[in-house]
């Protein structure tokens, strides 16, 4: 999936996070939530100090921020660890998640 514009990789990483533009311009100091709004709408221009920190909190490269081509693998794997973060900690039964710990320790060995 090629995402074509700066806003919409910038969108999808505060999404992909769980972060709530309030959140992220408390994180990035940006003032308020219309700051980040601005920027993922492309009203506001990103500064190069503002794409070093958005890559570093959410740890991609600033040629994917700008130009949407990074590893392509370590962006994967960094959504699938999300994906598979957010599945485990919603496992309320501590029993539930050594299962899963272990079913995923087991897949590991394939």
């Amino acid at each position: 999936m090629e995402i074509k514009n700066i806003g919409e990789r910038l969108r999808l990483l505060r999404t992909r996070s769980n972060m709530s533009q309030e959140e992220l311009a408390r994180k990035l100091h940006l003032g308020s939530r219309s700051a980040v709004s601005e920027l993922e709408m492309e009203k506001r221009t990103l500064s190069p100090t503002m794409i070093r920190e958005y890559a570093e909190l959410f740890d991609v490269s600033a040629d994917w921020i700008i130009f949407g081509q990074d590893d392509k693998e370590r962006m994967e794997r960094k959504i699938e660890t999300d994906e598979i973060l957010k599945a485990f900690f919603s496992i309320r039964k501590g029993l539930v998640r050594k299962v899963a710990i272990e079913q995923v320790k087991a897949l590991a060995k394939l």
